[in-house]
């Protein structure tokens, strides 16, 4: 077992206070956006072993990849952690962004590479050649934007602003040859074909009387952390859910999203392939985008949640990770790549002939080669491991 020390990621939409709580590190008044613990090579947490070194998981893995990850998920992901282990501390929405599928990721990386563009180039879209699908369950209410609502309450909702420029998106919806081209065509007009802030005057005017959906409301709240910024229409068009605690929502390829603001706690593929459509002020690429970016209205995605005595499961068909929840109570897990967070409360991990005991925020690696892990908790823990194979 390998304790470990997430990376931290001081993105400025992030809490001060939320993630240096759970860790029982010192509050700087700066923005700690989100925790890693995984073996992203561009941010892996530090795992530290029974005799007391530390180095980055990406290392320990890759010294042995068999070892810690078992022969077949080496052999399947090329000797690399397929997943990574997030929290999220949102004080202001992220950016509206897209993640591309395995050949898009892959082909997307590999033209980069050739063309030379460093890896950590602001405009550099593709820092690695893999997919990410990712799953968040909220640890407080969680506000997200997910894919695109039918084209006739995006229209109710234009209805309300009194704009010219939200006359032509009106027209754009109306001219579309279906919905798929309707939404397609209008977050390119809403991103470079009209001058955006009288738009956006008048829909946080329309909001300020008391009009619009949810969708409308969260866009208007968005233009406070990102003045002026037109992907707040954009925004507009999707789909708004507030999750519960304990909720879940899941984002496969293609889909555009946002979390606007809560406590997430997020898996993922082992990638940081994003590809965004406003409210940030990070580069953009709106072809890419739209290339990548499924625009037919859809349902958001919320995944099936199966209960079984003290731990819930979250089912996805993201073949890269599965993610566990552990309520006050114990369980045996099978033998796999595991990271265990210890999210509230004491939890007491036992595996390969050794014990850890977690405080909330602590987390640990178990290899695959150290067999089953017995892991009891009287708060909450989250087990994140790859599904069988």
């Amino acid at each position: 077992m390998y304790a470990l020390t997430p990376a931290l990621q001081p993105y400025d939409w992030g809490d001060a206070e939320t993630i240096p709580h759970m860790l029982g590190t010192p509050v700087t008044g700066e923005p700690v956006a989100e925790a890693w613990w995984g073996a992203h090579t561009s941010a892996p947490a530090i795992a530290t072993g029974s005799e007391g070194v530390s180095r980055g998981l990406d290392e320990v893995i890759a010294e042995d990849p068999v070892r810690a990850l078992g022969p077949e998920v080496a052999q399947a992901y090329g000797g690399v952690l397929p997943f990574l282990l997030k929290v999220l501390a949102i004080r202001k929405p992220l950016s509206l962004q897209v993640h591309p599928h395995a050949d898009q990721a892959a082909a997307g990386f590999a033209r980069e590479q050739e063309l030379g563009v460093p890896l950590d180039a602001a405009a550099r879209l593709f820092k690695d050649p893999r997919p990410k699908p990712e799953l968040v369950v909220a640890l407080t209410p969680l506000v997200v934007l997910t894919g695109f609502r039918p084209v006739a309450a995006l229209r109710a909702d234009l209805a309300f602003m009194d704009a010219d420029g939200a006359r032509v998106l009106e027209g754009v919806l109306d001219d579309a040859d279906d919905d798929d081209d309707a939404i397609s065509e209008y977050i390119d007009t809403c991103l470079r074909g009209i001058q955006p802030m009288p738009v956006l005057v008048s829909m946080k005017a329309a909001v300020a009387a008391g009009h619009g959906s949810a969708s409308m409301h969260i866009a208007a709240d968005a233009l406070d952390a990102h003045p002026g910024d037109a992907g707040a229409l954009v925004a507009l068009a999707m789909n708004a859910v507030t999750l519960a605690p304990g909720e879940a929502a899941y984002t496969g390829a293609g889909i555009v999203h946002s979390y606007q603001r809560g406590v997430g706690l997020e898996i993922m593929a082992n990638s940081d392939n994003v590809i965004r459509a406003g409210l940030t002020h990070k580069p953009m690429d709106l072809g890419q985008l739209l290339y990548l970016a499924h625009t037919s209205p859809s349902d958001p995605v919320l995944p099936a949640v199966d209960v079984e005595g003290a731990v819930t499961r979250f089912s996805t068909l993201a073949p890269e990770f599965a993610l566990s929840l552990l309520r006050r109570g114990a369980i045996v897990a099978p033998p796999g790549p595991r990271i265990v967070l210890a999210v509230e409360g004491t939890t007491t991990v036992v595996a390969g002939g050794r014990t850890a005991v977690l405080a909330a925020g602590e987390a640990v690696f178990i290899a695959h080669a150290e067999g089953s892990a017995a892991i009891e908790t009287g708060g909450m823990t989250a087990v994140a491991s790859t599904p069988a194979r």
